[in-house]
């Protein structure tokens, strides 16, 4: 027995708020599951995305198979290929599709850990040949922060699925990232027991240091995420003209960016039972994107002001890494944005070092603009707990933007709540 999911004849950015309030995503269990996109004319990125996300969940849950139907005239038809949709469901292409090119766009992509996130995020930046340092730098910093969020909160078997597409007529860099996880409200729910509604948990992950992984007084121990994931996306994106989605459950957050400067925001609530887990869709402006390093810095002010402690730990930047004995240099290049490995040799070698009397430098030679997730993996337990940061630990070769980011984590790493 099979069940046929058919995609509506037309899903564009417009249509986001509609669909999502109105379509009900259910839990099947049949034989086969075919996917059917022969009645739809086009498809946005997040359609695709959630669409191909709502296939894998049941395909892999309940070990069935995925059926894929497409018409190679239409414009959906064309896009799903080029987005990789066959090879996403382990299909090879047929013939009429062999022709069809994917460039412009960094094809589907299923993230299960933290070291699959750097390879789609530098796919997003060398694929796309955007050519502005400032704008590669949001759109990386953004992709990391939203796959980092699926990774560490969503506790989903499946993993998340990401899309990514640049569209030279319009300026616009859109991304859709979605899981079919536990949500945003039951990964806030240890901290947050008394959170009344999906939308509530949205408004909350929304602000700055608000996390799955820790309490909500005074928004305390901060060991594993510092909670600035979604804060810095939404300011990223709407500050530079651009637009945030955010959906779980019966809860959607409609976030944007005036060109006057002025922010735009919107609640909704599903009609139905909502999407099962979570998703965000991020578009950015091209010709309206703010200073990376600039915003960064205001994302930063904002941040402190909502902790009520703006202090700092005093930090040693250098330009480069000093010619001397008995130095220990990690180069943090190697392991760019892999909060895994940056948290193993936080223990393995950089806290030995410093216990043991030896001068530490991190060598940030090769990174524009490190992320504060992997800053904090990185340096928060040093920062906070080893005494011996401040007189033996330096910070080489560092951009404005990566500097920015370690100095919210050392704020925030030496208040007296943290």
């Amino acid at each position: 027995m099979a069940f046929e999911v058919e995609v509506p004849e037309k899903l564009g950015d417009k249509d986001l708020v509609r669909f999502f309030r109105g379509w009900s995503w259910e839990a099947y269990r049949f034989g086969e599951l075919v996917l059917n996109l022969e009645g739809s004319q086009f498809l946005a990125p997040w359609a695709l995305t959630l669409f191909c996300q709502y296939a894998l969940e049941i395909a892999n849950a309940n070990g069935v198979t995925v059926r894929l139907k497409l018409d190679p005239s239409t414009e959906a038809g064309r896009y799903a290929v080029r987005a990789g949709l066959f090879e996403l469901f382990g299909s090879a292409r047929p013939d009429e599709f062999s022709s069809i090119d994917s460039s412009r766009l960094v094809p589907l992509a299923r993230i299960h850990k933290s070291s699959e996130i750097p390879a789609f995020a530098n796919g997003v930046i060398s694929l796309l040949e955007i050519g502005d340092e400032e704008l590669e730098d949001a759109v990386k910093y953004a992709i990391v922060e939203l796959l980092r969020n699926v990774v560490q909160h969503s506790h989903s078997r499946t993993g998340g699925l990401a899309l990514a597409q640049y569209f030279p007529s319009t300026g616009i860099v859109e991304m859709a990232v979605a899981d079919c996880g536990i949500g945003v409200r039951a990964a806030l729910s240890p901290g947050y027991p008394t959170l009344p509604s999906d939308l509530s948990a949205l408004r909350l992950a929304l602000l700055p240091h608000v996390s799955g992984t820790f309490a909500n007084s005074a928004y305390s121990t901060m060991r594993d995420n510092a909670g600035l994931g979604l804060f810095f996306i939404k300011e990223i994106a709407t500050r530079a003209g651009g637009g945030f989605f955010i959906g779980s459950g019966n809860g959607l957050v409609d976030l944007w960016g005036n060109l006057d400067g002025s922010p735009g925001r919107k609640y909704f609530e599903a009609r139905t039972n909502g999407w099962p887990g979570t998703f965000a869709y991020v578009q950015f402006r091209r010709d309206h994107i703010a200073d990376f390093n600039s915003l960064l810095g205001v994302c930063r002010a904002l941040a402190a002001e909502a902790r009520k402690d703006p202090s700092e730990l005093n930090l040693d930047f250098i330009d480069e890494v000093p010619e001397i004995e008995g130095l220990r240099v990690i180069h943090v290049g190697r392991f760019e944005e892999d909060t895994d490995e940056a948290a193993r040799v936080r223990e393995q070698q950089i806290i030995p070092s410093l216990s043991g009397g030896e001068l530490v430098v991190l060598d940030f030679s090769g990174i524009r603009a490190a992320t504060q997730s992997f800053v904090h993996a990185l340096m928060y337990r040093i920062l906070r707990e080893s005494p011996q940061a401040r007189h033996a630990l330096s910070i080489a070769n560092s951009t404005s933007a990566t500097a920015e980011a370690i100095r919210a984590v050392a704020a925030y790493a030496n208040t007296p709540s943290a």
